[in-house]
This record gives structure tokens, sequence and C-alpha cells, in this order.
């Protein structure tokens, strides 16, 4: 367990009293609220998925949305009330629908959570608070990106989204126009006197919205009465006061409108918007078949027909993600010469840009003699439908370790050439991908290559292997690089995530070029006829439903 949210001890007698303020089943919040359920919020369903509650390690919480934003759409940007801040964001648990599925239930699920964000802006002075969630809620939790209005204008009603009391969601209506006031230490607010429901504590920071359902504030103060109407009000931080500020950490302009030409701005509802296509342009060399001279990679498996039309990671046991997997070529593109034919399929994976070890999405992609990566027809980008973010990109191979960018690049719908074999994208886990020659490993010409497998002095070959070309890596132990089943290990290991042996770079590089009379392989003939020079490497697949064995 890495940690704990939250514990309690019924100290108080709490339960007895039905006030226990943590997830007790019922009589948490007071008896005057509206569930989000019940007929008074038909028409807010929207406004209702944004708004969520989170909880720190300490236990305590508040209430805050989703916020849209112009440039892109969807980054999981919340917006709370500052004086709910504590510098242990990355622990905090978000929960999305915690909603009573009826107008009277005290109960909802708790079961749709993202944990951890990062803190993008807050100022004590006006009480916000951006945070951008560590992932976005999936599609599964139906959220919804809130649209705001910064004018300033007067809303003509005011309703607030929350969880007071961390009890279910509610939702609390003021019919008439809000007031402007500042309240003690100087925070712009849009006063509400509620005609239905109320507000309470950990009410903090839910959103305020306008009759035209943009946020306008957050919730910053309040009172309540359930049998007093009078004393039914709050205060909410105004959106507009938030907007401008001294720098980017303390307004809200730099992430909801980096332009700052917007005033009002529209929610966003991912369900009901397609994602768009984004473009990865890639270049990317493997070593085994690399040419120092031509400085292309060899299309000898293509030219034997060992490169299948259907690309091979699914039946070897890979699992794709977001849309990749079962891409299939033509017999046309495979027949294509020259430098821009196929070399063999590669894995394009695009991962978290806050934990590159989390894969969101994949494509199956051909690599090109020039290196280019293409799509299966040959010649276009590779595409993914995916909001426009940051993106760790990764090139995987069945035989050769694989790379990752050391930094997230930033995806839209805009192609941007990422050239991975001249230096000019920093490479996760630094440097190395160069080119090896018969004497020394070197950098002859600035290309970086993807790392064959290899054996070092504390790994060798067994003797029983029954393909002694084989090349292996280490990830804990050493193991295989060929891809043929769990029990071969993993292909493509990310350097810097799974680093390469350290051992002498070159001491296994040529070992192809050393001929045992003795050796009875049944491959001899087709590792024979792709053995195209120095860079030559073993390579086994399952294609077409038998193993071949060749050199690319």
């Amino acid at each position: 367990m890495a940690s704990i949210t939250h514990g309690y001890r019924d100290i108080f007698d709490f339960g007895a009293q039905g006030l226990l303020r943590d997830y007790d089943p019922g009589y948490q919040s007071a008896p005057c609220h509206n569930n989000t359920i019940c007929p008074v919020a038909a028409g807010w369903d929207q406004q209702i998925s944004s708004t969520a509650m989170f909880l720190r390690p300490d236990g305590n919480g508040c209430t805050g949305s989703l916020v849209n934003n112009t440039a892109q759409p969807g980054t999981p940007y919340f917006f709370f009330a500052n004086h709910c801040y504590t510098p242990t964001a990355n622990q905090w648990v978000f929960y999305f629908n915690y909603e009573s599925p009826t107008c009277v239930g005290t109960v909802g699920p708790t079961t749709e959570t993202i944990t951890g964000a990062t803190l993008k802006a807050a100022y004590y002075y006006d009480d916000f608070g951006l945070l951008q969630l560590n992932s976005a809620p999936p599609l599964s939790y139906g959220p919804y990106y809130a649209g705001w209005d910064r004018s300033g204008n007067t809303p003509t009603s005011t309703t607030i989204v929350q969880h007071p009391n961390y009890d279910v969601k509610k939702i609390s209506f003021d019919y008439g126009p809000a007031t402007s006031y500042v309240d003690g230490i100087g925070i712009q607010m849009w006063g509400s006197t509620w005609d239905s429901g109320v507000v309470q504590a950990v009410s903090s920071g839910a959103p305020c919205f306008d009759q035209n359902k943009r946020i306008v504030g957050h919730m910053a103060e309040g009172a309540y009465s359930c049998t007093v109407p009078a004393q039914n009000t709050a205060g909410s931080g105004k959106f507009s006061a938030s907007w401008d500020g001294a720098s980017a950490s303390t307004r809200l302009r730099d992430w909801l409108d980096p332009a700052n030409t917007t005033v009002v701005m529209d929610g966003y509802d991912p369900a009901n918007t397609p994602q768009p296509t984004l473009p990865v342009r890639l270049k990317v060399f493997l070593e085994g078949p690399y040419n120092t001279q031509t400085l292309n990679m060899n299309g000898t498996l293509r030219a034997n027909g060992l490169v299948p039309p259907v690309e091979p990671y699914t039946g070897l046991g890979y699992m794709h993600a977001g849309g990749g997997g079962g891409e299939t070529t033509t017999p046309a593109v495979l027949a294509l010469t020259g430098s821009a034919s196929p070399v063999d399929w590669v894995v394009v994976e695009l991962r978290n840009k806050n934990d590159a070890s989390q894969v969101v999405a994949t494509r199956s992609a051909l690599l090109l003699r020039n290196g280019s990566v293409v799509g299966v027809n040959g010649s276009s980008d590779v595409t993914f439908q995916i909001a426009v973010d940051d993106y760790y990109i990764a090139v995987r191979h069945r035989n050769h370790l694989g790379i990752m960018t050391q930094d997230p690049q930033s995806l839209n719908v805009t192609p941007v050439l990422r050239d991975l074999t001249n230096g000019s994208v920093p490479l996760n886990g630094g440097s190395g991908y160069q080119q090896c020659q018969w004497g020394a490993c070197f950098d002859r010409r600035r290309r970086d290559t993807q790392w064959a497998g290899e054996v070092c002095g504390k790994c060798e070959r067994s003797r029983s292997d029954p393909h002694p070309r084989r090349r292996y890596s280490t990830y804990g132990h050493c193991q295989w690089l060929s891809a043929r089943g769990p029990e071969h290990g993993r292909f493509g290991e990310i350097r810097g995530l799974f680093e390469r042996p350290r051992c002498d770079p070159h001491r296994d590089r040529r070992h192809h070029a050393h001929r045992d009379a003795q050796r009875a392989d049944p491959l001899e003939p087709v590792w024979d006829l792709l053995n195209e020079g120095p860079q030559a490497f073993s390579m086994e697949a399952k294609m077409g439903g038998k193993e071949t064995g060749g050199r690319v």
C-alpha cells in the first residue's frame, strides 16, 4: 500500500447522531439540501458532471470542478478554493459522480476516482486555485469541462453544485441577481441568498454558475439555516477577479486562454466531441539493418517476403491501447522498392505525460529504409485519435531495445518531424543509440540507432541454446530479446526504464560473422541469405503461423 487517504475514529459519537462526515450512509449534510437527481436539478446534468469532491491525506477536503480551456480542450484543469490547498496535491483523491441515484438517497458510488494533481496557479487574495489532474477522467465517468464567463457582468441568477460535509452531490439555487461585494480581506465576491438548498462546510471551491450555466465564481464563504431562509447566504470568489494577476502562477488566463482573447467560453463534453486526429511524424533507425555508408537501412526481410501484411505484435502477446492493433497493409506497399520501402513493422506508443510507464495509445506502423515511420499505406503520418496534449513518444521493435523521448512532446493537428536519429530530440536514458562498426562503437555520422540485442560477460549464451545467434538483454536477469513468448522476455525494452546491460558495447556485435562448422542450424540457409553486412543481427518472429529467422 503506497498511501492512506484518511482514517477516522468516531470519538464524538457522530454515528449515533447521524453526523459522520465521511461516507456515513446518510444524514451527513443539512436536510434542506437538494440531491442532484431531484427534479429541481433538471437541465444541469453537464454542470453536475463537472463537479467533484477531493480528499487530502489528512482526511479533509473540498469541492471543485473541471474547467474548459481554449488551447487544449480536455486538459484536466480543476478549479477550486485556495484555502483548501495543502502541498500534498499529488496524493489527493478526486471523487467523480459521488451522487445518490434517488432524490431522497443518502449514499452513492465512490469508485470513480483520479489520484494526484499538480498546482498550476493560486492566489490568496482571490482565494482561487487551479490544478491539473495527473490524468483526465475517462469517458466512462462522463466528465464535462465547464464553461466560464470572465466578463464580470452581474449574474441574473446563481447555482452551486457541491459536496456539503462530504455528502453525496447537492445543488442549490438563487433565482435572483447576485450582489457584488468585497469581503474582509479584499476578495471580490458574488453574493447569493439561496431560494432552494443551502451551502455548508466542504462546499468550499464549488463552482458558482450563472444563468447561462457558465462558471462565474467559486464558493468561498457562507452560512445556512434550514428554518430561517434569510440566513442562507454565500459568497463566491469572482472568476473575473482571478483572471489577471502578477504572473502565470497567480492568475487563470495563462492556463485557460493563453491568447487572452476569449471572454465567454462554452463547456466541453468529450463524449459528444470527436477526438481530433493527431499526426505523429518520426524518424528512427534500427541498428541491425543500418548501413553507415548509404545512411539507410537494408530491406532484406521485405525483399524475401518476410514482412507480414498484418502487424505481428498482437500475435506475439503485445497489449495495444487506445485503438491500436490489427493494422494491415497491402501487397502493393510491401512490393515497394528503394529508400521509401518497408523494413519491418514497429510499434509507436503515446505515454502519459505525468507517468511515462502508462501507455495511453498505440499504433503499429511501417518503418521505411530511410527511417520514416509511416502508416499502413506506406507514406502518410501515423495518426492517433486522442486529445491534444503532451505525451512521451516511444518506438519499439521486436528485436531491438526500444527508445522513448526524454520529455513529453506536444502533439496537435499540425505534424512536426521528430528525428530520433540525430540527437535533436533527447531520448530517455541519455544518448548512446550509436551505430556500431566492426572495431568499435561510435557515432560516425551522428546517426543514433536503436540497440540490437547483445550478450555481455555475466550473461553468456547458453551452450544448449538451439539458436546460438540469438541476442540477449537484462531485466533483472538474463533473457532473450526474441519476442516469441513470455518465456523469452520482453521485446523492445525502453532504455532508461529497462536499462541495457553494463558491459562491452560491442563484445558480441559481430558474432554472426563467426562460422561454426559443427553447428547444425536448420535456419542457417535463411540467415546466410539475409546476411548483408556487418550490421546484421538475428531476429526471430512468428509470421504466418511458423517461426522464421533472419537478419534485417
